[in-house]
């Protein structure tokens, strides 16, 4: 069996641009995979970057089997992947998720039977992006109280942030004089969301860096009443010394590892013991086997892991097939509501999201990822098809 073509697809879907790869091998076997810079910019340059790396190392009767061999000559000889950012550690993760997909169906199992086997039957799961639409505090507070009374008993927001209709975000423009009046809105509406669902529900937190140290401890010490479980993202997620001296002056846990990559990438971080939670985005991190491998670092230090998730529903599905097999997972992030922002595109038939029940998500046991695409909803968003044989 050999790989015999790719389609890379950037779709225009509401307020994300998910980078979908589909390859085909000349069994007419089928992977998928999804590079995460669907968030912010950066999507085409992903797909331009796949669209790259297929060319260079996936043409001439490739052994998809050879996953380890593939993504090893990439890491090796792109050069810029070592030590690279996003774009091309999110083209090499759709590569090695897809190839996982194809070995998964062509011996007819799970992805997760790869990663050495599910340890849970469903996943207890967060909400995210539950806060679309909300232009004010008071609509924030009615958006939580009805996530809640969907089943969710854990729910995510951005404290600081601006939320736009579409979904995004806009987050603080700069960490100077204006963060005290800052540093008060958020705490009220910390408080807001609180007082709205109830203490028995979990709320997390993610300051997107958007604050300097000093005002984020005090942030982080004026909201202990309101029992948050972790804080997301308290300063630049690769400056270690801010993240210590953090760490040291605030009782709540706290998580790291969207925008870091690789095995190396999150090597230092534990190292350091600043971090309860590590969250590697498994499509710009290096994939799903290099996000177990992550898992596994994290095991030996104690520290939980939670997968970053802010793409399609396809990163939704390999994410649930990682969480499955890992001891050390924690909870599963969750857009349930993407379909409500305008211009949303649903990439799959099947998709784990609407099958959600009393906050916990399902794990197919379909082959591969058990997830299949909506082709033709994709095939206006065609970036490149490129010949494998």
């Amino acid at each position: 069996m050999f790989l015999r073509s790719a389609h890379i697809h950037v779709i225009e879907s509401g307020g994300i641009r998910p980078v979908i790869l589909r390859i085909e091998t000349d069994e007419g076997i089928v992977g998928l995979g999804e590079a995460a810079v669907a968030y912010g910019v950066g999507a085409r340059a992903a797909a331009a970057m796949l669209q790259e790396l297929a060319e260079r190392f996936l043409k001439g009767k490739i052994d998809p089997f050879r996953t380890e061999a593939i993504t090893t000559a990439i890491r090796d000889f792109s050069f810029w992947a070592k030590g690279g950012g996003a774009i091309l550690n999110g083209a090499l993760s759709a590569i090695e998720q897809a190839l996982f997909d194809i070995k998964a169906r062509s011996l007819n199992v799970p992805v997760y039977e790869l990663l050495g086997g599910r340890l849970r039957d469903d996943l207890r799961t967060y909400a995210n992006g539950w806060y679309f639409g909300c232009a004010s505090d008071l609509a924030l507070r009615i958006a939580a109280e009805k996530t809640v009374a969907d089943g969710y008993d854990s729910l995510k927001f951005y404290p600081f942030a601006t939320i736009l209709r579409d979904g995004r975000l806009r987050h603080p423009a700069h960490r100077g004089a204006g963060d005290r009046d800052l540093v008060g809105r958020g705490i009220a509406r910390v408080a807001a969301v609180r007082e709205a669902v109830g203490p028995a529900v979990e709320l997390m937190l993610d300051l997107s860096a958007g604050l300097n140290p000093a005002d984020t401890i005090r942030f982080c010490h004026a909201i202990e009443r309101y029992d948050v479980a972790f804080i997301e993202e308290p300063t630049e997620p690769d400056d270690l010394g801010a993240l210590t001296l953090i760490s040291n002056r605030i009782s709540q846990s706290i998580a790291v590892g969207e925008r870091l990559y690789g095995r190396q990438g999150f090597r230092d971080l534990l190292e350091s013991r600043s971090v309860a939670i590590i969250q590697p985005d498994l499509g710009n991190t290096g994939g799903i086997w290099e996000g177990r491998k992550i898992a596994a670092m994290a095991e030996t230090y104690g520290v939980k892991v939670q997968p970053h998730i802010c793409a399609s529903s396809l990163s939704t599905a390999i994410g649930a097939h990682f969480s499955a097999a890992v001891p050390n997972f924690y909870v599963q992030e969750h857009f349930p509501y993407w379909d409500r922002t305008p211009g949303h595109v649903e990439v799959l038939k099947n998709p784990l999201e609407p099958r959600v029940t009393k906050g916990r998500l399902p794990i197919d046991d379909a082959p591969g990822y058990g997830v299949e695409l909506h082709q033709d909803r994709l095939a206006p968003f065609l970036y490149a098809a490129v010949d494998l044989s």
